[in-house]
């Protein structure tokens, strides 16, 4: 069963493309939406994460991501102890994905930090979500509402587009419209399909 990383820099379209490939029946994970749910209110990833960067960014048990975000750009220490809680949580729930194997003639696994974190050397190839920076910059403004400045510096923290780049078996290029990235997928999708 052949296995695809998708990633893309932040608001570059993962999650649509990801929406689109799971309308075409395929089996998808995304680790944004583990590293949501392993830090639900209640469970032991809560527990230890308040436990390790202390319960100011929980509010009735719930965490503020968007205040722990933006503090995490600014602090590098702030976000290796973070990320050291979630990643080993979030890889047991990958793990366990994998195992469970899948009916669909291809798997999709969304991330980030497909690259950063080597993921994508035990995947059969990469899709990159493409968009140029200015088109992310615009998009993550309006979808965070968050300033232009914040978001530069989400998009410096990450791997530079060109390099991205390097890793791709395969590009989509997300800088037009919805039924442009559409398109795109669904040629995409059959070539994977009868690979």
């Amino acid at each position: 069963m052949p296995i695809y990383g998708l990633t893309g820099g932040i608001a570059s379209g993962k999650t649509i493309a990801l929406q689109i490939f799971n309308e075409y029946g395929i089996d998808t994970i995304d680790t944004d939406e583990l590293a949501r749910l392993v830090v639900d209110p209640g469970t032991e990833g809560a527990r230890n994460l308040a436990e390790a960067i202390g319960d100011q960014y929980f509010f009735g048990g719930a965490l503020d991501r968007q205040r722990l975000r933006e503090d995490m750009y600014q602090s590098p220490a702030l976000k290796q102890t973070v990320e050291s809680v979630i990643h080993p949580l979030v890889g047991d729930a990958l793990d366990e994905w994998i195992r469970k194997g899948s009916k669909s003639p291809y798997q999709i696994l969304c991330s980030p930090l497909l690259i950063e974190t080597k993921q994508h050397e035990t995947l059969d190839g990469v899709i990159v979500i493409d968009t140029p920076e200015p088109i992310q910059v615009a998009r993550g403004v309006r979808r965070d509402s968050c300033s232009e400045d914040t978001f530069q510096k989400i998009i410096a923290a990450q791997l530079p587009r060109h390099a991205r780049l390097k890793y791709a078996t395969f590009v989509v290029d997300n800088s037009g419209d919805l039924r442009s990235l559409a398109q795109q997928i669904h040629t995409l999708h059959g070539n994977l399909s009868h690979d």
